[in-house]
């Protein structure tokens, strides 16, 4: 991890081309896995590429203004925004998003006491109530979506809701108790 830091403080203080070249390659050769892993877990596989070519062009021309020490946290930043932009393209075009897989709802909503896997009816269960509440209440998908599949916090999509971090909390909150009545 130190040694990706300073490839990138390195790339940004060189000025050749053909040397900023080579250490955007080493660079690259570590965040392009990573960002593939982390696009790839977030949306549906036919969006997958396309997306992740919008991260890595985001992230090659972000990377001289790069001050921070964590680089991938860094990326999945960027990548967080690429995704939620892609999601709101879906959303104008009237496609929707994949919902959030049944195993991430089921641990929130903490409807199994014990640690045991889903069973195949629980699954189809919780798949049925996501599928309830993307009808009849797609604002609750967006927002467990963002939190919990983007790990957005609250106030980075109040931002874009025009609604405060408080509000943004109760209304996950209140989205999640919907997916506990429609479970159980």
């Amino acid at each position: 991890m130190d040694d990706l830091i300073k490839l990138v403080r390195t790339y940004r203080l060189t000025a050749g081309l053909a040397d900023r070249e080579r250490l955007a390659d080493a660079i690259f050769a570590v965040i392009e896995p990573a960002m593939r892993l982390f696009v790839n877990g977030k949306i549906r596989p036919q969006y997958a590429d396309d997306v992740l070519q919008e991260v890595l062009k985001a992230i090659v021309i972000s990377l001289p203004k790069f001050t921070g020490d964590d680089v991938l946290k860094w990326c999945r930043g960027v990548a967080r925004h690429k995704i939620y932009d892609q999601y709101k393209i879906n959303t104008k075009t009237g496609e929707r998003f994949q919902a959030l897989p049944p195993e991430e709802i089921w641990e929130l909503v903490d409807l199994s006491a014990a640690a045991e896997p889903l069973t195949v009816a629980d699954r189809l269960d919780l798949d049925y109530a996501m599928k309830m509440l993307a009808a009849s209440k797609p604002e609750c998908q967006e927002f467990l979506w963002r939190h919990i599949g983007l790990e957005e916090d609250y106030g980075t999509i109040g931002e874009d809701h025009d609604m405060s971090y408080d509000a943004v909390r109760m209304q996950t909150g209140r989205c999640l108790e919907t997916v506990r009545e429609l479970v159980a």
